[in-house]
């Protein structure tokens, strides 16, 4: 079959199906509720369009709907002879079978619908494939293409009444949350983990310790969930010697400098399948973009049985836009659109996401020079769309406290911990409790 052959084929419809779904709709009003996840759209033949959109409008309006009533409707707004005239609406009523099989009618129609949407999808990504040039980013196309399939399924998706969904919410109740614990239960205690659909913005100076956070993150999650990590700033093999280091226990920088002693090289060799077993998949391009970053976590979703934990960016600012064009826009702008994004895809494909993000020099013409949410650099669109606003800040006179402040939480408190970081070794671990350990009030 050729390709002019293959797009000339009568899409998928059955035309049966959607008489009797329509001629369900005009005997019974329950019909009409039972068939309430089909739109007009997904009608094949635009007079069964037509006469749907009038159905389903009368009905909300509550008025009567029958032959009589819907021509009446029909002819008033001069549609009634784009709809096959009143005979047709008999004609509807007098081929069903039975009024109560609305709902098998139905799903026979949006059965085929789905499948018109996707040879659909299919032509727009093959004119997607035809129209790029050699100047064209390859990675924004084949991204595209994907949301185009991906929305196949997003526009057939019912609507979720709370009604409906009520019981399965409080079933839900009872089963484990599916939020992934962070290496610091104090943390824990106050977000409640990393929930999936969430964005985490963590802000922090240079060499406070983001980067520490990040790959201590994807070291303890990485051992039970598979975890992409994005670094823009490190390579892979950097993230490679402090995953050694945290691991293993070696001197990080007898790994940055290749002077590897015996004893080193046997706290390697004792922690090897512990190593091996860190499901973490790194993309260290230095000009990611976010279309780069949701297709690492489709490919590492992909790989991993379709299952992924966590997706990491470190870090935010560094990111580019999509498209030559992007550089020439406002880079708050720029920076607003990447942080919304971040956002709609950790919804889109259900996996929390760490989003790392530089602070502005804020904090140094301050006396206690400790960060706020003012902080976040060229864009307070960070702060709008991060569901939890976690600043980091360390005394100069004591680099090895990590004050660890929550400053937005959208779903519980605020607050404040302190953790022992340990760069040498490239850790962040809990403190020991003490009285300045314990959880604080939320910071100012």
């Amino acid at each position: 079959m050729t390709d002019t052959e293959a797009f000339d084929r009568t899409p998928p419809q059955d035309q049966a199906a959607e008489q009797s779904v329509l001629g369900s709709m005009l005997l019974s009003r329950r019909a009409i509720d039972e068939v309430d996840y089909l739109t007009g759209a997904d009608f094949y033949r635009p007079q069964h369009e037509l006469i749907h959109q009038t159905i389903t409008t009368m009905h909300g309006r509550g008025e009567p709907v029958d032959a009589i009533t819907v021509a009446a409707a029909l002819r008033l707004r001069g549609e009634l002879p784009g709809a096959g005239g009143a005979p047709y609406l008999h004609t509807l009523i007098s081929t069903v079978p039975t009024a109560s099989n609305a709902d098998w009618y139905g799903r026979i129609v949006a059965r085929l619908a789905v499948r018109r949407r996707l040879i659909a999808a299919g032509t727009r990504v093959v004119q997607l494939g035809y129209a790029a040039d050699g100047d064209s980013d390859i990675d924004e196309i084949v991204e595209t293409a994907r949301a185009e399939v991906d929305a196949v399924s997003h526009a057939t998706a019912a609507t979720a009444w709370v009604a409906r969904a009520f019981d399965e919410t409080l079933e839900d109740l009872d089963k484990p949350t599916a939020a992934l614990p962070t290496p610091w239960p104090d943390l824990d205690r106050l977000i409640g983990g990393l929930a999936p659909g969430r964005l985490y913005v963590i802000g922090a100076r240079p060499a406070i310790g983001k980067s520490l956070v990040a790959t201590n993150i994807a070291a303890a999650l990485g051992a039970t969930v598979p975890v992409a990590l994005n670094s823009l700033e490190m390579s892979a093999e950097e993230i490679h010697h402090r995953l050694i280091a945290r691991t293993a226990g070696v001197p990080l920088s007898h790994l940055t400098d290749h002077r590897m002693n015996d004893d080193d090289w046997d706290r390697v060799s004792r922690h090897q399948d512990q190593l091996h077993a860190l499901r973490i998949s790194i993309d260290d391009r230095a000009d990611a973009t976010v279309t780069d970053v949701a297709a690492h976590a489709r490919t590492a979703a992909r790989a991993s049985g379709g299952q992924l934990g966590l997706v990491i960016v470190d870090y935010l600012q560094l990111m580019t836009g999509a498209g030559a064009s992007s550089r020439h826009e406002n880079r708050q702008t720029e920076v607003a659109e990447m942080s919304r994004r971040l956002k709609v895809m950790a919804k889109v494909q259900h996996v929390p996401v760490v989003a790392l993000s530089q602070l502005n020099r804020g904090p140094e013409g301050r006396a206690d020079r400790k960060p706020t949410m003012s902080d976040l650099r060229e864009s307070g669109a960070i702060e709008q769309d991060a569901d939890v606003v976690i600043l980091l800040h360390m005394e100069e006179d004591d680099p090895t406290t990590l004050l660890m402040a929550v400053h937005k939480n959208r779903f519980g408190p605020t607050g404040a911990l302190q953790l022992h970081r340990d760069g040498a070794y490239a850790r962040i671990t809990s403190r020991a409790w003490t009285p300045t350990s314990a959880l604080e009030r939320t910071p100012a």
